[in-house]
């Protein structure tokens, strides 16, 4: 069987408006349960638990099979420093997180997170770090975490068999005119491979994403293309109990 997961990244008390309305077009073009990436405490901004509504709404996510993910704990490098230009400054909006985090401070924010799930009763089984950037060595802490998956952005990984599913993400970078355009001309090239070579296509939105008319067109283009196709939605939790 083939599979179609789409991921929202980046939800938190200031994006709830902008994540529950991509949910509401992405269900009218089909698709139904959506891994959403969930930021504890934003870029050190208002913490998620002192949000009701946020919590409230899922809640609701949740009881209606919807996977919350655990998207690192601040999404921001700040009071970090060190990592590389590149990896800090050009490919992110210095927001790798998890980039360069020793063991210990991984699992202090990891368990602040997963008290967060546990106090609001919803199942963590997925762990992602902002922009897919953390040490590969730790997956074997997220294991010991008794986290079921993560991803990169080139795979997804069962950490309880260790299985890897390799699929590149489809994914926008919508902060300039040329990042969306070079964003447009990735993803087409990009998804007419993956329906050519892959049984599953991941396609991951942040919260602006629909807000650009070309990207919307496309993104939609790409849930109604391989619905048709016969790629069938999922949440990257309930891939990992296939």
């Amino acid at each position: 069987m083939k599979h179609l997961i789409v991921s929202l990244h980046d939800f938190h008390a200031g994006t709830h408006e902008a994540v529950r309305e991509q949910i509401d077009t992405l269900t009218v073009w089909g698709v139904k349960n959506f891994s959403i990436l969930v930021v504890p405490h934003f870029h050190h901004r208002k913490m998620l638990k002192d949000s009701a509504a946020s919590l409230a709404y899922l809640g609701g996510r949740h009881a209606d099979g919807d996977d919350l993910v655990i998207h690192g704990y601040y999404h921001d490098r700040v009071g970090q420093g060190g990592g590389s230009f590149f990896w800090t400054k050009l490919y992110t909006a210095n927001e790798a997180e998890f980039l360069d985090l020793s063991d210990g401070e991984a699992r202090h924010r990891l368990t602040r997170a997963l008290a967060l799930w546990e106090e609001n009763g919803w199942r963590a089984d997925g762990f992602i770090a902002p922009a897919w950037l953390m040490p590969e060595e730790q997956d074997m802490l997220l294991k010991r975490m008794n986290f079921t998956y993560t991803t990169r952005l080139k795979y997804w990984q069962n950490l309880r068999t260790l299985k890897v599913t390799a699929t590149q993400s489809l994914c926008y970078s919508t902060r300039a005119r040329w990042r969306r355009d070079a964003s447009l001309r990735w993803n087409q090239w990009l998804f007419a491979r993956l329906l050519k070579t892959k049984d599953v296509i991941r396609l991951s939105l942040h919260p602006r994403d629909l807000q650009f008319e070309p990207v919307k067109l496309q993104i939609r283009g790409i849930v109604e293309t391989a619905l048709t196709k016969g790629y069938q939605p999922i949440t990257y939790a309930g891939y990992a109990k296939l």
